[in-house]
């Protein structure tokens, strides 16, 4: 008989459990945790090759600077004369420009992707919200919910007078 018992209340416990939600996630496998993921080097204090001549200077150079009024150069004037305005730099610091420009590229696509991956997981939120507010909703009381006491109590009494009523009419016929 104990035996019996204890069947019946596993069986009614397990009734009793509700359904299990299956939550909506990306897997682990797919996304790479974006703070374990390494940035790129710093271009301003990354190695330069060593065939790459030291120096970070710019100079400006004015069209026509090593020419005299007259326009013809002047003596001591660097060779060739300058036929444009502009800005010389030296080749570190071309190189440390070209890095820039390479490491803002990377840096576009890492973020490109991140964004890619937390919309991703804003969608994702935004479903869970829905979903919870959706079951905050179902649980919410219903209107017979609310009133199934004043409709018991009036369902009551208008039962009792019928089943009265019913009873002096069937014995007042005899």
């Amino acid at each position: 008989m104990k035996l019996l018992h204890i069947v019946m209340v596993s069986v009614a416990l397990g009734a009793c459990a509700g359904p299990r939600f299956q939550v909506p996630t990306v897997p682990d496998s797919v996304i790479k945790r974006v703070e374990s993921r390494e940035l790129p080097p710093d271009p301003a204090v990354e190695p330069i090759p060593d065939n790459i001549p030291k120096g970070d200077w710019v100079a400006p150079i004015e069209k026509g600077e090593c020419l005299d009024a007259s326009g013809t150069p002047e003596t001591g004037a660097p060779s060739p004369c300058p036929v444009e305005s502009g800005i010389v730099i030296s080749e570190e610091r071309a190189y440390r420009a070209a890095l820039y420009r390479i490491r803002y590229r990377e840096l576009r696509k890492t973020y490109e992707s991140d964004r890619m991956v937390w919309s991703a997981h804003r969608e994702l939120y935004e479903e869970r919200l829905k979903l919870a507010g959706q079951a905050i909703e179902d649980l919410q009381p219903s209107w017979f919910d609310n009133n199934k006491f004043p409709l018991g109590v009036v369902g009551g009494v208008v039962l009792g007078i019928a089943t009265s009523v019913a009873i002096l009419s069937v014995t007042d016929r005899q």
